[in-house]
Order: C-alpha cells, then sequence, then structure tokens
C-alpha cells in the first residue's frame, strides 16, 4: 500500500521572483497523483491563497494554505532566515494574515517583509512551523558546524510552536 503524500512547499505564479507553477495545474497534478492534501506556500504572500482553495477543492485535493516567511536575523540584516508556515485552522490562517500585515508595515527590509521570533509568542497559534531546511536558521548554523547554536535554534523555535514544529530536510 503506498504511503500518503502530500506536498507541503510550493511557489506558484504569486511568488514573483521563484515561482511559475498555476495553481489549476498544481491542483490537477496533485489530484492525478492521488495527493489528499497539497499546500501553498508562496514567498512571504497569500495572494493566490482564495484561487488556491478553490482549484483544490474543486479538484477533491484538501488546500493547505502556508506561507514561506522571512524571519529577521538580527545578527545579519541582510542574511535573513526561512521559516515554513502552516495554516492548521482558522486561527492559523488569520495569525499569518496578522504576521504577514505587520511583516510588510513595521519589518520590511530590502523589499522583503520580514517577520521576528518573538512575534510568534503572541501570534503563533494554529500554526505548524517548518525550520526551513537549509535557508532557515538551524540550516544555516548547522552548515557552519555551529551544532551547539543550531540545538539552540532548534530549542527556541520548539518552545514557540510547540507541539507544531518540524525540523525540514531536503535533498540537495
Amino acid at each position: 500500500m503506498p504511503v500518503p503524500y502530500a506536498h507541503l512547499r510550493l511557489h506558484s505564479e504569486f511568488s514573483v521572483v521563484d515561482g511559475l507553477v498555476r495553481l489549476d495545474a498544481a491542483a490537477a497534478a496533485a489530484a492525478a497523483d492521488g495527493q489528499g492534501a497539497l499546500a501553498l506556500t508562496d514567498s512571504a504572500n497569500l495572494f493566490g491563497a482564495v484561487r488556491f482553495y478553490q482549484a483544490t477543492r474543486a479538484a477533491g485535493v484538501k488546500p493547505i494554505i502556508g506561507v514561506d516567511a522571512w524571519i529577521s536575523n538580527d545578527a545579519d540584516r541582510d542574511a535573513p532566515h526561512r521559516l515554513l508556515l502552516l495554516a492548521m485552522n482558522r486561527d492559523g490562517y488569520l495569525n499569518l494574515c496578522e504576521l504577514l500585515s505587520r511583516a510588510w508595515i513595521e519589518n520590511a527590509h530590502r523589499s522583503r517583509a520580514e517577520m521576528r521570533l518573538d512575534w510568534f509568542e503572541r501570534n503563533g497559534d494554529g500554526l505548524i512551523a517548518l525550520s526551513g531546511a537549509a535557508q532557515g536558521e538551524i540550516g544555516t548554523l548547522l552548515a557552519l558546524g555551529n551544532w551547539n547554536a543550531g540545538r539552540e535554534a532548534a530549542a527556541r523555535l520548539a518552545s514557540l510552536f510547540p507541539h507544531r514544529f518540524y525540523i525540514e530536510l531536503q535533498r540537495a
């Protein structure tokens, strides 16, 4: 029996810099592959969320709304970290909207909406967080050989997202 699979990282035509995938085509492909769910995680925006929701529902695929977020790096503001955020319920979706709005209004840097980790203390409910693989804080620290700081970063993220934080591995 095949193991169910769902893509949790998809940049669409609404991720202007690095996405080309059309939402209708992605929903159709997920349905053809027998995927029960598909996540839309455009870079720092939810512009395609409504169209994605409609397309996946029409194709019989469960939509998961998320964001590939930029997280400010206080040590080097020009080298932010990534964190993938997935809404697990209505509260999570509303928190994503709040976090993105705040990032664009209060903390934009070099035309990039950056969230701050301390914001998740107030707006982290209903969100699942994936570590961002090599581009996340943990991956960056491990690539530098800084194992202790990587462990500390993982513990900090796990405390911000209790039972909802996952280390993301990607084949390179």
